[in-house]
């Protein structure tokens, strides 16, 4: 017996059943296991709601804060050329999400990234007090982030690496968070060569890359690095002279899709320990990394950087744009900040990093989820209203067509 009158119940039941379903997944976990932020402590970050700025900034989650919007949005690219006399620079536990203050982001604690002459300084020292997971002792780096995010655009850096001995790896990347890079690597196995990759979508497939010989022991000396990543293609340089390209056509799959990165990126540097690590990354690295002098400290210079970005106008004078971040809170207000949580936060990173080939020491904290498009969008991500109804409707289309398809089995419609 089939009970037709039965549908448009149905139909409402399981609509209203998936939302609900999605809605209940929310929530800041050290708050409240059940419950996003209120609206005075608006922004959840690492599971802990607060209305200081920091929080609404690196690692902030709009879908378990007061509303998607409470979270800062991403900030775009702006042409830069940073010579390292007076960088902006701030550790990422005291980032408060302000482009225009800052242009970088140190992203761990403790932070051995300083500058010095003219250069930065990305740096990384043994640890004697924690064990990675396979029980060794090793070095703990550094990792340096721009606090703007580029979707296409051309990035030269005048680079001495750190590389100088088996284990230490230094990169020169570009990379978010869904998994899309574009890499320069060296690695202390061979101090002479440069290594050029991408990903997509997190796909560790390390057989896109390639080694570059440099003419000379790279942690010895400057050589100019570029990466120009456009819609459709990628091109690696050193001292001006194009390396390698690849281009947007020569990643399609067999289903008719592009593994070619294509989201906004934020630009980082990178020192980290691959030779006390797992033994892929230890072999391409190089191990044991050399631990013998305890105080040894392995450093890439970064000289300077020139940034040009493929959407232009994206500079402003005011941050955060209307209508985003906690209410009635400026980025420096005088008076005390609510945080609402078990326990203490950590904004800082605090992990060895060390993702093998391809994987930089970055930090361990969630970007932003929402963006505001550039003026000129392109392939620009949507915004984390546009992608949360969209992931709604998914799951709605999805619960329905599996609920419906079983009921007709069984002839109950």
């Amino acid at each position: 017996m089939k009970f037709h009158y039965l549908k448009p119940f149905l139909v409402s039941a399981i609509f209203t059943l998936s939302i609900l379903t999605f809605l209940a997944e929310s929530a800041c976990k050290n708050f409240d296991s059940n419950k996003n932020c209120p609206i005075d402590s608006p922004c959840c970050n690492s599971g802990w709601c607060s209305n200081d700025p920091r929080f609404c900034s690196t690692g902030c989650e709009p879908e378990n804060s007061f509303t998607p919007k409470s979270c800062f949005p991403k900030p775009y690219c702006v042409n830069m050329v940073e010579n390292f006399d007076n960088p902006k620079i701030v550790n990422i536990k005291n980032f408060n999400g302000d482009p225009i203050k800052y242009d970088w982001t140190s992203d761990f604690e403790p932070d051995y990234a300083s500058f010095s002459g003219g250069n930065l300084l990305v740096s990384m020292k043994y640890d004697s007090v924690n064990k990675n997971s396979l029980g060794n002792y090793q070095g703990f780096g550094s990792t340096v982030s721009t606090t703007r995010w580029m979707e296409y655009g051309r990035v030269t850096a005048r680079i001495k690496t750190a590389s100088s001995n088996l284990g230490v790896v230094s990169s020169f990347i570009t990379r978010n968070t869904a998994g899309d890079e574009i890499d320069f690597e060296w690695v202390g196995l061979e101090p002479s060569e440069v290594q050029s990759n991408y990903y997509w979508q997190g796909v560790l497939d390390y057989t896109q890359g390639t080694h570059h010989k440099t003419g000379g022991d790279t942690s010895k000396e400057y050589h100019e690095y570029g990466i120009e990543w456009l819609p459709d293609h990628i091109t690696w340089f050193l001292d001006g002279a194009p390396l390698r390209t690849v281009t947007l056509e020569s990643t399609k799959a067999s289903n008719g899709s592009f593994l070619y990165p294509s989201g906004p990126q934020r630009i980082q540097f990178s020192v980290w320990d691959g030779g006390m690590t797992l033994k892929g990354t230890a072999d391409w690295a190089g191990t044991p990394t050399d631990w013998s002098d305890k105080n040894r400290v392995y450093t890439m210079s970064v000289d300077w950087v020139n940034i040009t970005c493929y959407y232009g106008g994206n500079a402003t004078s005011t941050w955060p744009p209307a209508g985003y971040g906690p209410p009635n809170i400026t980025l420096a207000n005088n008076g005390s900040y609510s945080t609402l949580g078990v326990g203490s936060p950590n904004l800082g990173g605090n992990d060895h990093g060390g993702a093998g080939p391809g994987g930089a020491n970055t930090a361990n904290t969630a970007d932003p989820d929402i963006s505001i498009p550039p003026p000129n969008p392109g392939l620009a991500a949507h915004s984390i209203d546009q992608m949360g109804l969209g992931l709604v409707l998914v799951i709605t289309a999805s619960v329905m067509t599996s609920i419906i398809l079983t009921m007709k089995q069984n002839y109950l419609i």
